[in-house]
Parts: structure tokens; C-alpha cells; sequence
């Protein structure tokens, strides 16, 4: 996953990170920091929430059900002003990630930041982590979403490729 990561952080010009899940959350396991003096920092170890982040929303999207309704029956936390709290408007997230590939978040866990994510799939085609891109919400413009997006998706399939040997393909497939 690595390479993958590098090459996308040059590509984009932005912070990469993928995370793997576990009891705590989606766990960040890999930073690739963007080279721009303003830049998003993502600390290794850092639990990423999953209501609150774009990583957790394109996890939620390809896991198994039972992983959202787990999270979302817990007290939500807000980090944020934006961070959204109300579990239906989280499972019309999660709804809207699954439909397009990929999540957007916009300063849900942190003020300022803009970030897409996509999930990376394991054998069963469910979510085992994801694959995002964070940046400073000034930089970003409304049109560079779906570029943004598109390149996350096609990173995190080359990913989700190379850890289980086989064209990936979502369980939603």
C-alpha cells in the first residue's frame, strides 16, 4: 500500500493516509505528508472516529452492516461545529459514499480540513480500512471534489488489488 500512497500524495499534492480498523476505530497505519507548507497532519496510531471523518463514512459504506449500526448506537461525539451527530444524517453519508465510491468530509473532525476517502476492500469485498486524502478546506474548490474523489477510489482499488491477489469488487456489487 505504500507506493500506492506515495503516488497518489504526489500526484495530488496532499496528505495521504490509510487506516485499518479495529476495536478502536479506524487506526491511521501510514501518512504520507503533503510537501505544501500548509498542510494536514495526521499522527500515525491516531483513532480516526467513524461518524466524524471521511475515512470512517467510506468504511462504514463497504463494511458489514453491523459495523455502522454498532457505531452509531454509541453516544456520538462531536469535534467540530459541522461534525454531524444525528445517525440518520450519517447513514444518508454512508448512503451517498456507497452510491459514488467515495466519502467527503468537510471539517467534521477538525476545523479547516477537506478530505475524500474510499474504502480498501478486503476478500470478502467488505471494508478491512480506507484510503484518504486531507487537505486544508482553503486550498480546495468545489470542482476538485470529483477529480479528488476519482483518484482516491482508483488508489484504494489498486490497494484493496494487491492485498488479496484479485480485481477488487465491493460486497455491494
Amino acid at each position: 500500500a505504500v507506493p500506492v500512497a506515495e503516488a497518489l500524495a504526489a500526484r495530488t499534492g496532499e496528505t495521504v493516509h490509510f487506516s485499518e480498523h479495529s476495536s478502536r476505530g479506524l487506526i491511521s497505519v501510514h501518512v504520507v505528508e503533503s510537501s505544501k507548507a500548509n498542510r494536514v497532519a495526521v499522527p500515525i496510531g491516531e483513532s480516526l472516529p467513524l461518524h466524524a471523518t471521511a475515512s470512517g463514512i467510506a468504511f462504514m459504506a463497504f463494511a458489514d452492516h453491523r459495523v455502522m449500526d454498532a457505531a452509531l448506537s454509541a453516544r456520538l461525539a462531536s469535534y467540530t461545529p459541522h461534525t454531524v451527530t444525528n445517525p440518520a444524517a450519517i447513514r444518508e453519508l454512508v448512503s451517498a459514499a456507497r452510491a459514488r465510491g467515495y466519502s467527503v468530509g468537510a471539517q467534521g473532525y477538525e476545523d479547516g480540513v477537506f478530505s475524500v476517502a474510499a474504502p480498501i476492500l478486503g476478500a470478502r469485498g467488505t471494508a478491512v480500512g480506507a484510503l484518504a486524502i486531507a487537505a486544508p478546506r482553503a486550498r480546495i474548490e468545489p470542482a476538485d471534489t470529483e477529480a479528488l474523489g476519482a483518484a482516491v477510489v482508483e488508489a484504494a482499488f489498486q490497494i484493496s488489488e494487491r492485498l488479496t491477489g484479485r480485481r477488487a469488487k465491493a460486497a455491494n456489487e
